[in-house]
């Protein structure tokens, strides 16, 4: 029994984890700050990504580090002690964890480089 509530304690908190962190991210982003629309009074404003992209993101954010701690804990079973297993499961799932909260960022933050300058500094509307 102690097996199954390490196992069901650590998938839990990995699919809470990774359900905030990709909610966090996903909301910070800004594509979805365009989308939610942050311009002058409300212009771009495309509500339908709270219903298409959300529920998404929010999905695949519970599912994907759950099911990497339950791999990795089946593909160790009986070798070595469950703290052991259960200490290299934590630190697969926060690798696949920080692996796909960067995907999301980098999806939800399209380089520009028109919009960049030189020394990295972000560049005004009001400039072109």
């Amino acid at each position: 029994m102690e097996q199954r509530d390490a196992a069901g304690y650590g998938g839990c908190a990995a699919a809470a984890l990774g359900a905030a962190t990709a909610l966090y991210v996903w909301g910070a982003s800004t594509r979805t700050g365009l989308h939610m629309g942050t311009g002058l009074e409300g212009n771009g404003r495309d509500l339908s990504v709270l219903w298409t992209e959300l529920p998404l993101v929010l999905l695949a954010g519970a599912l994907i580090p759950p099911l990497t701690w339950l791999l990795t804990l089946r593909l160790l079973r009986g070798h070595g002690a469950l703290r052991a297993r259960a200490l290299v499961a934590a630190v697969c799932t926060t690798a696949v964890l920080a692996g796909s909260a960067w995907a999301l960022h980098s999806w939800a933050n399209p380089y520009d480089p028109d919009r960049v300058r030189l020394s990295g500094v972000l560049v005004s509307d009001l400039d072109q």
